[in-house]
């Protein structure tokens, strides 16, 4: 089973009109753990939470919206979303457990090596 292709560049992300909105938060739209990780890490408290507040307003309806598509075939406005939705389950910790970018007392974030290959799916 493949994955949505990776996000476009930063500049021709676009989102599906019902959520054009979020735009200003498109740089969040990264295709792999890695980059949001990297993201959450080097981003500074204050956008964590505006990001963070934009996307929950929206949540049911952006995930509402996505399970009308197969995860191996969705349209890139419609990936670009889901990738953003990743990447607030990413900042969630980051806000509602630590109140800062990195893991309270954890290790330097880059020694964390993601498996960008491993699709975690239930069994069919």
């Amino acid at each position: 089973m493949n994955s949505p292709q990776p996000a476009s560049p930063q500049s021709a992300i676009t989102l599906p009109a019902g959520f054009a909105h979020l735009m200003p938060f498109s740089h969040w739209s990264l295709a792999t753990e890695t980059e949001r990780t990297r993201m959450r890490n080097t981003s500074a408290f204050a956008d964590i939470v505006a990001f963070k507040d934009a996307m929950l307003a929206d949540v049911d309806a952006i995930v509402a919206y996505l399970n009308g598509f197969e995860l191996d075939a969705m349209p890139p406005s419609e990936a670009a979303l889901m990738y953003m939705l990743l990447s607030l389950a990413e900042v969630a910790p980051a806000v509602e457990a630590y109140q800062q970018p990195g893991v309270i007392d954890g290790y330097e974030f880059s020694r964390f090596v993601a498996d960008e290959k491993f699709v975690m799916r239930p069994p069919i």
